[in-house]
């Protein structure tokens, strides 16, 4: 009677789904226990199961690796022993009660004191009905040195984005403004909160020549990685014309990738009126040099002709363009063209002046005349000779009178 052997036996039943229900549950907690220690030991970040005071339940060998100690070393410490923090730990754990978990950054203190920034989650959940802790520590340095380095470039970026002389605009592929410098600001006479965020293509603020040039240089930047430099106007916010220089060029990511179209915009207002009123001052010169019978010349430190007047150009049976860039070489004999050269080499390297120096010479044509020269150097703002100027003048008449 110690056993029942009939298999209706109700003890026998109940015995046998027992053990049956036991060994069930033994293999699911097998197989559970398994995959939890899987993802714990493969996550990858140092893991602690820790309690509300920070006591080091488990940790997997990551944590080893990343803190330097050992298995028996990190079950004995505490995460106070390791984590800066910058509450006190009470707060902390308020703050992870309340919500559930925490996530911040801060840093983790090696076996070897030294000091590694690190993103740290912390998440509360219940285990055996007390309260467990499961913390995820990174190792940041590799990022932190990314973004300090795109921290310092983007400082370059500003520094040369504002320092910068020229306006400049940042633009998206629609033309939108992404972003916009002081001077282009101080160009079209806008605040930045004007600017910012609208379409500059369609703010009316290129003319229609202008508007062609942006278009132009985005598609020959596209096709060639190059842009050509446009002189045009631009109408600032009170449309008023300004003479600029439009010139452009990608933003560039890594690997080569495109990333925005920026226009540098010049301002050369006062550029073309110092160019305007240079011309009509040259205009008045030359008009001047050609309305009087003496020979007037300018040459350049190498003895090359660079204005001359229709006197000295009719004296030697030419046109006053046909003489620039050229030497006495290219209209006189030889020995005649040296002697000429080696004169106004003395008055550039000396810097000595000849004056009303009277000499007999022959023109292109074979008559014989007495010519009075004057040849003094030309400076540079800084006081360099640059070349010389010369003025002759035909006195043969006065000379034969003076034989008689």
């Amino acid at each position: 009677m110690m056993g029942c052997n009939n298999v209706g036996c109700p003890m026998t039943e109940d015995s046998t789904k027992t053990l049956h229900n036991s060994k069930i549950e033994t293999n699911h907690n097998q197989k559970s226990d398994g995959r939890y220690q899987t993802l714990f030991e493969q996550v990858n970040a140092a893991a602690f199961l820790t309690t509300l005071k920070g006591e080091i339940n488990e940790a997997n060998q990551k944590s080893c690796d990343l803190l330097g100690y050992s298995w028996d070393e990190m079950i004995h410490i505490n995460l106070k022993d390791f984590l800066v923090l910058d509450d006190d730990w009470d707060n902390l754990i308020d703050e992870i009660s309340a919500k559930g978990g925490a996530n911040f950054e801060t840093e983790f203190v090696k076996k070897d004191s030294i000091h590694v920034p690190a993103n740290v989650s912390i998440s509360l959940f219940t285990m055996d009905k007390n309260p467990v802790m499961l913390v995820l520590i990174w190792d940041i340095t590799e990022r932190k040195k990314a973004e300090e380095k795109l921290r310092a470039s983007e400082e370059k970026y500003q520094g040369l984005f504002e320092c910068t002389t020229d306006g400049m605009l940042v633009l998206d592929a629609r033309g939108e403004i992404l972003d916009i410098n002081t001077q282009a600001l101080e160009i079209f006479g806008l605040k930045g909160e004007e600017v910012v965020g609208n379409n500059f293509l369609s703010m009316g603020l290129l003319t229609p020549k202008a508007l062609s040039i942006v278009v132009k240089q985005f598609q020959e930047l596209l096709s060639s990685n190059k842009s050509t430099t446009y002189e045009s106007n631009i109408r600032n916010k009170d449309g008023n014309e300004i003479n600029v220089e439009l010139s452009s060029f990608f933003l560039i990511k890594k690997e080569y990738e495109i990333d925005n179209f920026v226009l540098v915009i010049r301002d050369i207002t006062e550029r073309r009126q110092a160019e305007i009123k240079l011309a009509r001052e040259h205009e008045l010169l030359q008009t001047l040099m050609d309305t009087i019978p003496d020979f007037i010349y300018f040459k350049d430190d190498e003895n090359r002709y660079v204005l001359v007047n229709k006197a000295k150009a009719n004296h030697l049976g030419v046109s006053s363009e046909d003489m620039i860039g050229k030497t006495d070489f290219d209209f006189r004999p030889p020995d005649q063209a040296r002697k000429y050269f080696e004169d106004d080499e003395e008055v550039i390297n000396t810097g000595k002046f000849v004056i009303n120096k009277v000499e007999k010479i022959v023109t292109y044509d074979g008559v014989q005349k007495w010519i009075s020269f004057t040849k003094i150097p030309r400076f540079d703002p800084e006081g360099n000779i640059i070349g010389l100027m010369g003025i002759s003048r035909d006195v043969s008449e006065w000379k034969s009178m003076e034989v008689r």
